[in-house]
């Protein structure tokens, strides 16, 4: 089973699964055929989160 990565295309955010060998390689988007360079996108930002001071009490099934 081939492992694959998904990236957009600079020139038409046109969203590609290509196969991990690829990675690094310059490539024709198959949307628009504008080459860019396959590569891994960094994960968009998930906005802020809420953090609590202190961690949530296990209910008491799961204590100890």
């Amino acid at each position: 089973m081939t492992s694959k990565i998904s990236c957009h295309c600079p020139n038409c955010n046109a969203r590609i699964k290509a196969p991990i060998q690829l990675l690094g390689q310059w490539r024709p988007c198959p949307g628009c055929s504008k080459r860019f360079l396959v590569r891994i996108q960094p994960q968009q930002d998930a906005g802020p989160v809420l953090v609590a001071d202190e961690p949530p009490q296990l209910p008491q099934v799961f204590a100890r």
